[in-house]
């Protein structure tokens, strides 16, 4: 992977990350109830749960690779078409958004768990991963030395947001206040269909 196509992906990853998701409430209910210190055992709970899908989805695409290379342009463009689709919903939203906060006494193990179990139960988690990292496959290089440069920097990325969203802490309801966050679901929509109509060209392009 060149370095232009590195840059590519990181912006790919960063705009995948950052729509508010349960991940990213959970985090803002911890910091605004515990503080941003404390918050930081939720990022760690969603940094595990990352490793886990990201095995998963590295996994699937290896099956793919071996079994057949047309199943995984089939899996390229299912990839390009659940971005899309991300977008649009994300273009539809109401912007309806309300942090509360977590009346619960802190642990960190607790913390942790939470974090790990919120970000499983939500399928859309791995999802992201494989249609992420498919696009950005080069299937005449081999395929562990290009996961060994996405991988990290997919968690990097993940865990910077995450971060980030702990920081939001007490400020959050005003930030996203009225019409705020409607307007934050339609740039992050419009990114979204704009990677995803560029990564559709890219694959055009390969065929």
């Amino acid at each position: 992977m060149n370095f232009e196509s590195w840059l590519i992906f990181m912006a790919v990853w960063f705009a995948a990350s950052i729509p508010l998701g349960p991940n990213a409430l959970n985090c803002i209910s911890v910091s605004a109830t515990h503080g941003f210190r404390k918050s930081m055992w939720s990022v760690l709970g969603v940094f595990i749960a990352a490793n886990i899908h990201m095995m998963v989805a590295i996994s699937g695409i290896a099956a793919f690779l071996n079994a057949n290379p047309v199943l995984f342009d089939v899996l390229r463009w299912l990839g390009v078409g659940y971005l899309a689709w991300m977008g649009v919903s994300m273009l539809r939203s109401k912007g309806g958004f309300k942090v509360k906060k977590n009346t619960e006494q802190f642990s960190r193990i607790h913390s942790v768990r939470r974090a790990v179990l919120v970000s499983m139960s939500n399928p859309k988690s791995f999802f992201v991963w494989l249609a992420v990292f498919t696009q950005f496959i080069d299937l005449n290089t081999t395929l562990w030395p290009q996961l060994l440069v996405l991988a990290p920097s997919a968690l990097f990325i993940t865990t910077v947001v995450y971060i980030g969203y702990c920081g939001l802490g007490l400020g959050v309801n005003r930030a996203f206040a009225g019409k705020r966050k409607m307007w934050f679901d339609r740039i992050a929509g419009s990114t979204y269909l704009a990677f995803a109509f560029g990564l559709a060209s890219a694959d055009l392009r390969r065929t």
